[in-house]
């Protein structure tokens, strides 16, 4: 059997100590879910984070998840691997991070490729500067495709910020991935076996063709799914557990217990 665990935060929102929301600590809320990672002794190894790691952008926020994110890889043995949203800034997000410039251009999408042992895991960067919607490019679709040209041993994870599925909130899926059906035609007839994403801060699932995508809960606060016409938020902080068996992906999402 070959098996892989991978790890999921996702919509962090960091804020400077000195702006925290009145409602929301997102930084207690990662130091949480960072001891019941390390406490329950689990060996992952990745830690995908999907975008909306700073609330503002602020580099500060970049540094105070720096040092988190490197505390827990240390501990059990993980690669981060860091992907923006939208309302991360992508100058500082890649000089905070340190994530070289393809192209040396500090403007060009972070898309990156990691392996653990056969797995492959994408991640691209669907940000827009200055809009909270999501796109890929001609540019990245082709990239992608070329990419996936090659199966990889125990087949791929492909991660993203904006989901290529839509939301009950009526707000949130004016702002999803424009045109999934694009996305769709590349990943049909590859080795991907699952899509994950973020950006609604709820959990939910769906099919990109014959795919499986799965929407992540988010670690800073909950949007409230039963109201469907605005955005309401609520506390509550959660992750995700993504066990790759043999190609097939089991997701279980972990709440995260409140102080």
């Amino acid at each position: 059997m070959k098996r892989h665990l991978l790890l999921q935060f996702s919509d962090i929102h960091l804020v400077p100590a000195a702006q925290l929301r009145r409602l929301f600590d997102p930084v207690a809320n990662l130091d949480r879910a960072i001891e019941l990672i390390i406490a329950a002794q689990i060996l992952p190894e990745a830690i995908l984070l999907t975008g909306d790691l700073a609330d503002t952008g602020d580099p500060l926020a970049y540094q105070i998840l720096r040092e988190r994110i490197d505390r827990l890889t240390t501990a059990i043995g993980a690669t981060a691997v860091f992907l923006p949203g939208n309302h991360d800034n992508r100058n500082a997000f890649r000089e905070h991070l340190a994530l070289p410039a393809r192209d040396g251009s500090p403007e060009e999408p972070i898309d990156q490729i990691h392996f653990f042992g056969g797995l492959r895991v994408i991640s691209m960067d669907t940000t827009i500067p200055g809009d909270d919607a999501g796109a890929l490019s001609r540019t990245q679709l082709d990239w992608l495709r070329n990419e996936l040209a090659t199966p990889a041993p125990d087949g791929t994870v492909l991660a993203l910020h904006h989901p290529p599925i839509g939301s009950p909130i009526e707000p949130m899926a004016r702002i999803a991935l424009a045109d999934p059906a694009r996305l769709e035609t590349v990943v049909e007839g590859s080795d991907i076996s699952l899509v994950v994403s973020g950006h609604n801060h709820h959990a939910s699932s769906g099919m990109l063709g014959r795919v499986p995508v799965w929407v992540s809960p988010a670690l800073s606060y909950r949007s409230d799914a039963l109201i469907d016409a605005q955005y309401v938020a609520h506390s509550g902080s959660a992750f995700t557990r993504i066990d790759m068996i043999d190609g097939r992906p089991l997701v279980t999402m972990i709440p995260v217990p409140a102080i």
